[in-house]
């Protein structure tokens, strides 16, 4: 009964996604509205990789995921870009992502570390801040 239950929670999760995720963690527990993950979560969807200490997603009516909320020790794996921070949440409806505390994106050769950092995924652009510390961008040019 246990693993049908399970199997109908992550069907809600794949409605909203045109790929389907794995969820992975210690602890699942599930209300109306949210799915929670918590211990070693990791959730893997197409070629990507979301690993932290918990993860929420919070559901609308229809169980479609709204935004996706993660704590602890996050890292984000997409293809080449690799992303750190303690907080992470994703706003699906305006896919805008909001990375907090020790924020890091490393893409190939580039690292971008601030505080805090919006990433405006329709509009192609972020927004980094500093609050403790200055933003900090490194860029190693390659020798032709």
């Amino acid at each position: 009964m246990r693993l049908k239950v399970f199997i109908v929670l992550l069907s809600f999760i794949a409605l909203g996604f045109s790929q389907s995720i794995t969820g992975e963690a210690n602890i699942l527990e599930f209300s109306n509205d949210k799915l929670i993950y918590k211990g070693n979560v990791k959730l893997i969807r197409g070629s990507s990789i979301l690993k932290a200490d918990e993860v929420i997603i919070i559901l609308d009516k229809d169980g479609k995921p709204l935004k996706i909320i993660a704590k602890g020790k996050v890292k984000v794996i997409e293809d080449s870009r690799r992303s750190y921070a303690d907080y992470v949440e994703y706003d699906m409806q305006r896919d805008v992502i909001y990375m907090k505390g020790n924020a890091r994106i490393v893409e190939g050769n580039r690292i971008l570390e601030a505080d805090e950092i919006f990433l405006y995924r329709k509009e192609n652009r972020l927004t980094a801040k500093g609050t403790t510390k200055r933003v900090r961008t490194v860029y190693v040019e390659e020798e032709k």
